[in-house]
């Protein structure tokens, strides 16, 4: 018997074979839950400093190898693809799992915005650039988390929301400003929403990332060529290493768990102590 025995959990941004999406559906998976994966393309989406890069594990086919990677598992999986930018994709996505399901109980808002020209000195960020970071991490969550807590308040469902975020959403970063200042607003939206939804018995946390060695990561490496740059992120934790998709999957698992009903409103950091609060 699972912790998770009998729910169904919707995830955003899991197509990447690399990708905490992945990891944390799989987590999931692994304690029971019956999963919504989506993404916007079936896919995931690249950047151009990640176009020349391999996929992992060979043949691997975006969302349908990773509703076979659950079904695998022996639970229930389907895929749903849209923008979570747009309220249309959002609603549909959350329509399209209640139907195949019955229920929702569990929102993993994972998706982010791709590396681009938001990584470059302020003064430099085109506005489009600063509009694109926010329309997918902040106003995504916005829109994924409003369609979700409908269906609980509708259906009486004691829910769980866990936003992925980071940790540049509690500490400034040079040259991420548009993405420490969305994941900034994450941060208070998860405190509003949480005091908010507490009466109705749901809670909502996120879980503030550090440096992951993820499809992200190699990307990062690969616009700046610098083959040390992995080993200097990773020798600023006090573990001596980059994370991996399953240390997120295992914080979301136990924010997901009945057990964690008393935590609500909470960031908790999973950065190997490279930030201590």
């Amino acid at each position: 018997m699972g912790t998770l025995d009998g729910k169904v959990a919707i995830v955003t941004g899991c197509a990447r074979v690399k990708g905490l999406g992945r990891g944390i559906a799989l987590g999931l998976a692994k304690a029971g839950a019956d999963l919504v994966v989506t993404d916007i393309e079936p896919g995931g989406t690249r950047n151009p400093f990640e176009a020349g890069e391999a996929e992992s594990l060979a043949g691997w086919k975006g969302l349908e190898s990773l509703v076979e990677e659950l079904q695998g598992l022996g639970q229930r999986a389907v895929a749903a693809i849209g923008d979570i930018g747009s309220k249309d994709d959002v609603e549909r996505m959350v329509a399209e799992g209640t139907d195949y399901f019955g229920k929702i109980d569990i929102l993993v808002n994972n998706a982010v915005a791709p590396h681009g020209d938001d990584r470059d000195w302020i003064w430099k960020v085109p506005e489009e650039a600063w509009d694109k970071v926010f329309r997918v991490n902040t106003k995504g969550t916005f829109l994924m988390s409003t369609a979700v807590t409908r269906h609980f308040l509708e259906h009486n469902v004691q829910g769980r929301i866990i936003n992925i975020t980071s940790i540049s959403g509690r500490r400034g970063y040079p040259q991420r400003a548009a993405y420490s200042a969305s994941k900034f607003a994450v941060t208070g939206l998860t405190q509003s929403m949480a005091l908010e939804l507490a009466p109705y018995g749901i809670t909502v946390n996120a879980v503030s990332a550090g440096p992951m060695d993820t499809s992200r990561s190699a990307s990062r490496t690969a616009r700046a060529e610098q083959s040390d740059e992995k080993d200097f992120v990773a020798a600023s934790s006090l573990v001596q290493r980059l994370g991996v998709p399953e240390d997120i999957a295992r914080a979301v698992v136990f924010l997901a768990e009945p057990g964690a009903g008393f935590i609500t409103g909470e960031s908790i950091i999973i950065s190997g102590g490279e930030l201590i609060y």
